[in-house]
């Protein structure tokens, strides 16, 4: 959308790195059946392309690493040209979330799911 984009017409990093943590904290949500977490890292970040007004972006996402309350996320997003069917890599990284008890203390995560 307009709003999202720098002088360049390319959206703004921020955006890219804001919308990841949501869609990966939502993606990790549901797997773990666990609501109660936070943003304690993001590593690796890389972008890698531009994305422009009117392309679609898809975000990805896979569960890298489980520790005892925290969890490694890989995410990337992908912009595709709707009138080209083009399709690049716009930026990548990694996000660590703890889970949390009502008074904000880490806590053990779901540990049903194999470590990737």
């Amino acid at each position: 959308m307009p709003n999202e984009l720098n002088p360049n017409y390319s959206i703004f990093g921020g955006e890219l790195i804001a919308w990841l943590d949501k869609d990966l904290y939502v993606f990790l949500s549901g797997v773990l059946k666990h609501k109660n977490m936070v943003t304690v890292a993001m590593n690796n970040v890389h972008f890698k392309n531009p994305a422009y007004l009117g392309e679609i972006i898809e975000i990805l996402a896979c569960i890298k690493q489980i520790r005892r309350s925290s969890v490694s996320v890989y995410g990337k997003a992908m912009a595709t040209d709707p009138a080209t069917g083009s399709t690049r890599l716009i930026i990548q990284c990694e996000i660590t979330y703890v889970a949390i008890d009502k008074n904000g203390k880490p806590l053990p995560v779901f540990n049903g799911i194999p470590n990737p």
